[in-house]
């Protein structure tokens, strides 16, 4: 896919509303691995800390652009959010399904990285074995060498890489 074709556009307040909605989206397919992911009273997923994206200028809230359409998003951490000998963490990613399989993902990655030279860490729960696949793919794709360490976060075991 040519990088070309993929944009980053960063969340604004103006349109947070929109991000609210696909994280809906987002944790609603993520909660088949998370027991603990429940829809709120009036039926909607919510995600913890959200606001803290538009308030603190290491988290950076992007909206995945494919052909001018919004396909996705990803939250990019830094700074105190990333670690100890970490620049950057991919926090969530998340491709809308009409979107997926095309490559679009990974294309959107490199341009990140593209972006924000330095050292990376991403996870991912276990037992979702599509999210566990695609980063062993982008990471052999381009020749990535990682260190992967597994963890268990709120009671679910994750896996997670540094490159």
């Amino acid at each position: 896919m040519d990088l070309n074709e993929i944009k980053l556009e960063r969340v604004t307040m103006q349109t947070k509303n929109k991000l609210e909605n696909l994280m809906n989206l987002y944790l609603h397919d993520l909660s088949e691995f998370a027991d603990d992911l429940k829809p709120n009273e009036a039926g909607k997923f919510e995600y913890e800390g959200l606001n803290l994206y538009f308030a603190k200028e290491e988290l950076n809230p992007l909206f995945i652009i494919y052909q001018g359409e919004t396909a996705g998003f990803v939250l990019l951490n830094s700074g105190k959010y990333a670690g100890k000998d970490i620049d950057y963490v991919i926090h969530e990613l998340f491709i809308l399904k009409g979107f997926r399989n095309k490559g679009i993902a990974s294309a959107a990655i490199e341009n990140l990285m593209s972006i924000y030279k330095g050292k990376y860490k991403v996870g991912q729960i276990v037992s979702n074995k599509k999210a566990v696949n695609f980063w062993k793919m982008f990471y052999n794709k381009h020749n990535i060498e990682y260190e992967e360490s597994e963890e268990a976060f709120d009671g679910i075991e994750c896996i997670q890489q540094k490159f």
